[in-house]
């Protein structure tokens, strides 16, 4: 009996232990979420919450405060969302962010961390771009005849002597001008056409094979901003298969075709054996290397994995420190190789938008994107498709 009774009395001893540690933690977990939901409460910065899976749900602070922490729809717990400024930003949390340039985003840290975002900087890199086309080893009588007449013109000029009149001196002269501006027109460049003015030799490689042919080929309008005089190519025909025939791009003609939209371009290539022949049809690689304004080879680049095309904007995302990023709008040309650590990786050529330095993101873009879009900043970057648009183009609600 008395062995029953102790352990009777051990066993509602553990009992009522287990009811008084079960009354902390519950005393303990309450104060702790009235502690969370009070700071949230008192923080200025949060404009409202929000839901990951159902950004169309907006709870003020004061409704949260009052209970309202899970989304109406799915039941998860609210996220916050805080008040994003547009002023220069100081220094947080050790670091010196950089003054605000454009609209801006605030990310956790250990959510950064969990997509893997990652950046690269912008740096100036040799963008190129190999261009594929077919092109013919030219036959063109015509652009012989003309260089024809302006090696005649040439002589008829040098041939007058003292006391001639005013009036044939003129006409040989507009003799010269209007060759030079027929030859131009037929797709020379003013170096061609000073060179055989020098030389006084025409271009028989035009008509018959010679050691230096010409090879005509097209070009789409996209494509003209990587193709200059003095571009590398190589030509490959079927006639002779395996070999390669190498030369460099001479001229583009000055007008594109209305109805191709491709401009005609001229190169000339070596033939030392004769074996290419006029009209025999050819496959060209061009090595193209993208022309900006100020002719600099290396180009301020991006890589292509940093922009979001919304199909009105190009867009990329700039780290600013801290977790605060800035969505950049930048001007891009057509997309190039440039080489990185030995590997050939794609890029864009930037003219406006973004400096060398930057740091882009490169990877977790998109998730910063629908970031912004939970806050409201991602209205400028779709043309107001996402419901950005200004409150002067919105309709006034009338009675």
């Amino acid at each position: 009996m008395n062995n029953t009774r102790i352990a009777r009395s051990i066993f509602l001893l553990l009992v009522c232990c287990v009811y008084i540690f079960a009354g902390m933690m519950l005393t303990s977990c309450g104060q702790k979420h009235v502690e969370e939901k009070t700071q949230h409460t008192m923080d200025k910065d949060i404009e409202y919450y929000t839901c990951g899976m159902h950004p169309s749900v907006h709870v003020l602070p004061e409704e949260y405060a009052k209970g309202s922490t899970n989304c109406p729809i799915c039941n998860m717990f609210l996220i916050p969302v805080k008040k994003v400024t547009t002023q220069t930003m100081t220094q947080e949390d050790g670091h010196n962010v950089p003054q605000n340039k454009g609209p801006r985003v605030v990310i956790p840290q250990d959510q950064l961390q969990r997509a893997g975002v990652r950046t690269e900087l912008v740096e100036r890199r040799k963008v190129c771009k190999s261009i594929r086309t077919v092109g013919r080893i030219a036959y063109d009588p015509d652009l012989v005849v003309a260089e024809e007449e302006l090696l005649s013109s040439l002589t008829s000029m040098e041939s007058i002597q003292e006391g001639t009149s005013t009036e044939i001196i003129e006409r040989a002269r507009s003799l010269i001008t209007s060759s030079k501006r027929k030859l131009r027109l037929l797709g020379l460049s003013e170096d061609q056409i000073a060179e055989i003015s020098t030389t006084r030799q025409i271009q028989k490689g035009l008509i018959l094979p010679e050691k230096t042919m010409w090879v005509y080929g097209d070009l789409y309008e996209f494509e003209i901003s990587w193709v200059g005089p003095g571009a590398q190519i190589t030509v490959t025909t079927e006639s002779f298969p395996g070999e390669k025939f190498y030369g460099v791009v001479s001229a583009i003609d000055p007008v594109i075709d209305q109805k191709t939209r491709s401009v005609k371009f001229r190169a000339q290539v070596e033939n030392p054996d004769l074996k290419l022949k006029p009209n025999m049809y050819v496959s060209v690689i061009i090595e193209g290397i993208c022309v900006v304004i100020s002719g600099e080879g290396n180009v301020i680049a991006v890589p292509k994995e940093a922009v979001l095309d919304t199909g009105v904007r190009k867009i990329v995302w700039v780290d600013a420190g801290s977790g605060n990023f800035e969505r950049r709008e930048i001007e891009i040309g057509s997309e190039g190789i440039s080489s990185v650590e030995n590997t050939e990786r794609k890029f864009y050529p930037v003219f406006s938008g973004l400096s060398e330095g930057d740091l882009v993101v490169t990877k977790g873009n998109f998730l910063i994107d629908s970031q912004s879009q939970i806050t409201g900043g991602a209205g400028s970057s779709y043309g107001g498709a996402l419901g950005g648009e200004t409150e002067s183009s919105r309709p006034l609600h009338q009675h």
